[in-house]
């Protein structure tokens, strides 16, 4: 086979296993990535006596980095929308909660929600996708009775309580 037909397939076959490991977007400029991935521990190749690593090894699959963990290509945990990659390297994930502070004796709640009440005027609501939690979060925002929204991250950090 001719050298240019066979550096085209090899090109066409590693951006389809790109794009097969995890579909990507921008939203304001910010790389998001709503499915096909999990977070992992890590992985060391060994460590020294005072347990720091000798040699952090990188997946084949990995997309990004979460505080002290890895994200790879993989099924997502169903409390994980979506992973954000910032240029500061700060990614982090947004997760299925909203938090959502109502008016003093208001219920200001969208019908046909999950919704659990936390206290006498806070709610947690439960969101499945990416973009129900984009398109609630900018609607209750605009929802009369609605004294804050809040959402959820996951940083990848475990704190260290000593």
């Amino acid at each position: 086979m001719d050298k240019t037909i066979i550096s085209a397939l090899s090109a066409v076959m590693a951006l389809s296993c790109v794009a097969a490991q995890a579909e990507e977007f921008e939203d304001a400029g910010i790389p998001v990535i709503p499915a096909n991935f999990k977070v992992e521990d890590v992985k060391k190749s060994g460590e020294s006596a005072d347990g720091k690593s000798l040699l952090i090894v990188r997946d084949q699959n990995e997309i990004g980095s979460l505080g002290d963990k890895v994200v790879v290509a993989g099924e997502k945990d169903p409390k994980h929308l979506a992973f954000v990659k910032t240029a500061d390297n700060h990614n982090y994930i947004i997760t299925n909660k909203i938090l959502v502070q109502c008016a003093k004796d208001q219920y200001c709640i969208p019908a046909g929600l999950e919704v659990e009440q936390i206290s006498k005027n806070i709610y947690e609501i439960t969101v499945h996708d990416y973009d129900q939690w984009q398109s609630l979060k900018d609607e209750l925002g605009n929802t009369e009775g609605v004294r804050s929204v809040s959402v959820s991250y996951d940083h990848g950090i475990e704190p260290d309580l000593k």
